[in-house]
């Protein structure tokens, strides 16, 4: 057994505090111990305190550092010992004793040029030793006096690491003890009295724990009154920010969506302002409801709603407990608060009906379906949800994780599931852009979705928008005459804008613009860079003539020769320029055209004088034949361009309008990038749920309103009579003669259903088809209807 020499022993003494707490293997660079003490000769000499602890040890400072840990020696292995007997046999041994028999017989001078050899070992080729520093063999309250040793790690090759934040362990506890330490002293100075008496202050909440100490500790934040809590904007992004530090090891693609470095949060005061001043008239019944807050974050919008509605209990259901709990303490902590942290992942549904309980909800009660409070409004019951994301990831089929909670919020409305088993829940949620095409602006975005949010809800509304503008645009006269009618509303019931958040079409509406200008009905591109060439043209940038004065005169060099290429590229776009315009006229005419056929249609169901129906009818027959064949006479993108006009009228002039986008009750608010951490713009959504029929108590009724939905948008510019006729042999002949909407103009129909598009149907249309489909005896089973789904679930197996 090896034994340790006296320059060991001053090591040992600083070693010894630490065997109580057993964390000596823990901190060792391995098991060569002897290599380090070889390293760290020269150390200062122990104070009298760690002499007086190691002689009440009554430790042997002669024994090994494996006696000292209660360690078994190697040489009891068997093992180790039958190793040992076969290596004193082997050649190797015997030249090992040699050659140790020869190292005893020479002179001391070589003696020291080998222990000198042995302080500065040679360096050898491979990995470089991991070097250590003495903090590792000492507790923090035992730090050496004197630094001899210098124990920074050697510079490695490579690629340089990234800068991160960080802090010792030392200086961790010594800000958290110093702030303890400074806190108790207020605290006495506040609770001593005249008399001198004092009362016993309460404890504080801390947030500090020994596994989050790498990024809690970093993330420290002041807690504050609520004053400061609402006027802290750059300390919530100064919190935000540290908060997203990039966190090692991977993340689960499932946990990726929920990631925290992935979340958007409102940090901007004036922006919840102005949303709840919005909201405020209709947020007057829900004054002491309960509110279910999904992903609230650093709390600034849950803050602004509590302080509103005075809610009897607030639910925060905050996935990221360890990075948002701390902002969140003057919150929880405030006299009489009513919020409650729960920190589990909202939008799990197992975790969310754990929530749904008498345990979270004492006052609410789950309903039958055949209770008709089931189809009331629950002014009692208000639930929020921040779904949006910086990097959207595409997810199960959607665009991003926020699209399908979203989804499946309005599945739950038409199955009562989740929350809505309270009854009909109002939701106001923060959303993305690009998720808000639940309510679509024109007829190309009316897809799947925003026919499903039609059934389900009875009112959708944006009170925030990021007012991006869409890809595809309609008319911008149909636009311009939608602001008119919202503002004469806004004007009546007293609801303002704040200087600031008007929106474009707002703006060009103040402007006195109609959408009916000529620079309407050309593209803005095209524009551009003909008014940009006219005025280099006029100032004397732009060259007309490229050939000399004598070639000008020359009859044999055509004209296009004698212009220069900048010239003619002016000439083409003014001659594009041109034909749009006369395009843009001819199919606005035909337009015009076509709502004069509808217009004709209601007012023969208006007329009661025979006569009259039928000289109606037959205009009606020749206006019709004039419009199909001009329409057949034009290009296929001409004739797909005109469609869309249509529809667009078409949807705008149904009573109610066909889109929610032109029901809404005031113009939404303009948010900005810098309202939000990370700058991603976001959207509040409005969603109030609709009433349901009584056949959606049928087991079918769900899967057959899927299945026709899916149908209306398979071809959505298709013709209502070809889809129809797409959905079953004999389908169509028996939607006709059960469903009078589709061909009545007065309830938004048209006898003509070639001149009604599959995207323009209404949600009663649907409503209506789906009931009538149940009480077709040749309709398809279920199990067909799934299948063509796509889905499996109720396939039958065999035994």
């Amino acid at each position: 057994m090896r034994k340790l020499g006296p320059p060991i022993k001053p090591i040992i003494q600083r070693i010894l505090p630490e065997v109580n707490r057993k964390c000596f293997l823990n901190q060792t660079p391995g098991n060569s111990f002897n290599a380090f003490a070889r390293k760290h000769k020269n150390l200062p000499s122990p104070s009298d305190l760690e002499v007086s602890k190691l002689q009440n040890l009554n430790l042997d400072l002669s024994s090994s550092y494996l006696e000292i840990f209660e360690l078994p020696e190697r040489d009891f292995h068997p093992k180790y010992n039958a190793r040992k007997k076969k290596q004193e046999n082997s050649p190797e041994s015997i030249t090992k004793t040699v050659v140790h028999e020869r190292k005893a017989k020479e002179t001391p001078t070589a003696k020291k040029s080998e222990e000198s050899k042995l302080d500065n070992p040679t360096k050898k080729r491979g990995r470089k030793p991991k070097v250590h520093s003495l903090k590792e063999f000492t507790s923090p309250e035992e730090e050496p006096l004197e630094k001899t040793v210098d124990a920074t790690p050697l510079k490695k090759r490579g690629r340089k690491p990234k800068k991160q934040e960080s802090r010792s362990l030392n200086s961790i506890q010594e800000c958290l003890s110093n702030k303890a330490v400074d806190k108790k002293k207020t605290k006495k100075n506040e609770t001593t009295n005249a008399a001198g008496s004092k009362s016993n202050p309460k404890n504080e909440h801390s947030i500090s724990t020994s596994e989050n100490l790498t990024i809690d500790a970093s993330i420290s934040f002041e807690k504050s009154t609520t004053k400061n809590y609402e006027s802290s904007k750059d300390e919530l992004i100064k919190y935000i920010r540290k908060a997203h530090l990039k966190k090692r090891g991977s993340l689960l693609l499932e946990n990726q969506m929920l990631d925290v470095k992935n979340r958007v949060d409102i940090v901007d005061n004036k922006l919840c302002d102005d949303a709840i001043e919005r909201l405020r008239p209709s947020l007057e019944k829900y004054k002491g409801c309960d509110i279910i807050d999904l992903n609230p974050g650093v709390g600034l919008w849950s803050h602004k709603l509590h302080k509103e509605l005075q809610p009897r209990n607030h639910i925060l259901m905050e996935p990221h407990p360890s990075t948002y709990k701390s902002i969140l303490d003057p919150l929880l902590e405030s006299s009489d608060s009513t919020y409650r942290l729960v920190t589990d992942n909202g939008m799990n549904w197992t975790h969310l009906e754990n929530v749904l309980s008498e345990e979270y909800l004492p006052h609410q009660h789950i309903l039958d379906w055949k209770d008709p409070r089931s189809e009331q409004v629950n002014n009692t019951l208000l639930v929020t949800a921040n779904l949006a994301c910086n990097q959207p990831r595409r997810f199960l089929g959607f665009r991003s994780l926020g699209s399908v909670v979203i989804y499946q919020f309005l599945s739950a409305i038409r199955t009562r599931a989740l929350f809505q088993k309270y009854g009909k829940v109002r939701m106001l949620l923060w959303i993305n852009p690009y998720d808000a095409r639940i309510l679509p602006r024109n007829v190309a975005n009316r897809k799947k979705s925003s026919l499903d949010a039609a059934v389900s809800c009875s009112h959708i509304e944006l009170i925030i928008d990021t007012d991006e503008t869409d890809h595809k645009k309609r008319e911008k006269s149909l636009d311009i005459k939608r602001v008119v009618s919202v503002v004469e509303k806004m004007k009546e019931k007293g609801v303002r804008i704040p200087e600031g958040r008007e929106t474009n079409i707002l703006k060009a509406m103040r402007a006195g613009e109609t959408g009916l200008e000529i620079e309407e009905l050309s593209p803005k591109s095209l524009q551009k860079e003909l008014q940009q060439m006219k005025e280099a043209l006029s100032l004397g940038d732009l060259e007309k003539d490229s050939a000399d004065d004598e070639d000008l005169d020359d009859l044999t060099i055509p004209d296009f020769l004698k212009k220069t290429p900048e010239y003619e590229r002016m000439r083409e776009l003014n001659r594009r320029h041109r034909r749009r315009i006369i395009k843009s006229y001819k199919l606005s005419d035909l337009a015009d055209d076509f709502q004069k056929i509808q217009t004709l249609y209601r007012k023969s169901c208006l007329t009661k004088s025979a006569t009259k129906v039928n000289a109606i009818k037959r205009e009606i027959k020749e206006s019709s034949d004039i419009f199909k064949e001009n329409v057949a006479a034009l290009s296929p993108n001409d004739a797909a361009e005109l469609q869309y006009m249509c529809d667009n009228r078409r949807a705008y002039s149904q009573e109610p309008p066909c889109l929610f986008w032109d029901r809404r009750e005031a113009e939404p608010l303009k948010s900005f990038e810098n309202e939000f951490y990370p700058k991603k713009a976001l959207s509040l959504l409005d969603l109030r749920p609709g009433f349901m029929p009584p056949s959606s108590q049928d087991p079918g009724y769900y899967d057959t309103l899927s299945f026709l939905t899916m149908q209306m948008c398979l071809v959505p510019a298709q013709s209502l009579n070809e889809t129809l006729e797409n959905l079953a042999p004999g389908a169509r002949d028996w939607m006709l003669a059960e469903c009078p909407s589709l061909t009545d103009p007065l309830r938004n129909g048209c006898p003509d259903l070639e001149l009604f598009s599959a995207r323009c149907i209404t949600s009663e249309m649907l409503i209506e088809m789906c009931e009538a489909w149940l009480r077709w005896p040749f309709r398809l089973q279920r199990d067909e209807l799934l299948h063509r789904l796509g889905s499996e679930a109720y396939y039958e197996q065999a035994d």
